[in-house]
C-alpha cells in the first residue's frame, strides 16, 4: 500500500469513528419521552371505604380464610397486621358475612362497634363498653409440611 491510500484509510477510520462517537452522544443527550403520557392522581381520590373488595388472591398471605363460622356479633377476623407494642395495627374484617374490609386500630366498624386493638393474633373488639376478644380461625397445616416445634 501506498502512503496515501494509507492516510485515505486512516481518515476514513477517523471520520468513521466520530460518527459512531456523535450518534451515541447524541442519544444518550437526549430528552427522555415516556412511552405513555403520564396521568397525575389526586392525592385525596382514593376509593371509597365502603367499596368492597375481592380478597380471595391474598387472603392466604393473612393466615385465615373467610369460610370460618362467624362469631354472635358476625365479625369474622380473616387476617392481621400487628404493629408490636405501639397498639397500632390492620385488621381485615367480614361483617355479617360481606367481602372483608379493612380496618385500623381505633376505626369504627359498625355503630357503636369499634376495632380496638389488633394482637398477633386477633383482634380486640369494643362493642357498647365491653370489650371482646375474636382470635383468628385455627388452620391446619398443609400436607406434607412438619411443624418445628
Amino acid at each position: 500500500m501506498t502512503k496515501s491510500r494509507l492516510r485515505l484509510l486512516n481518515l476514513l477510520l477517523l471520520v468513521a469513528i466520530a460518527m459512531v462517537s456523535t450518534y451515541w452522544v447524541l442519544q444518550f443527550a437526549a430528552p427522555k419521552v415516556p412511552q405513555e403520557s403520564l396521568v397525575a392522581v389526586p392525592i385525596a381520590d382514593r376509593s371509597p371505604r365502603t367499596q368492597a373488595m375481592n380478597i380471595a388472591p391474598i387472603e392466604g398471605l393473612f393466615g385465615s380464610s373467610v369460610s370460618g363460622a362467624p362469631t354472635a356479633s358476625n365479625i369474622v377476623v380473616v387476617g392481621v397486621i400487628a404493629e408490636g407494642g405501639k397498639n397500632e395495627g390492620v385488621a381485615l374484617l367480614s361483617v355479617d358475612n360481606q367481602p372483608a374490609m379493612a380496618f385500623k386500630a381505633g376505626q369504627a366498624i359498625d355503630g357503636d362497634v369499634s376495632l380496638q386493638r389488633v394482637t398477633e393474633n386477633g383482634v380486640m373488639i369494643e362493642m357498647g363498653g365491653s370489650v371482646r376478644e375474636i382470635l383468628l380461625p385455627t388452620r391446619q397445616p398443609p400436607s406434607g409440611i412438619d411443624p418445628v416445634r
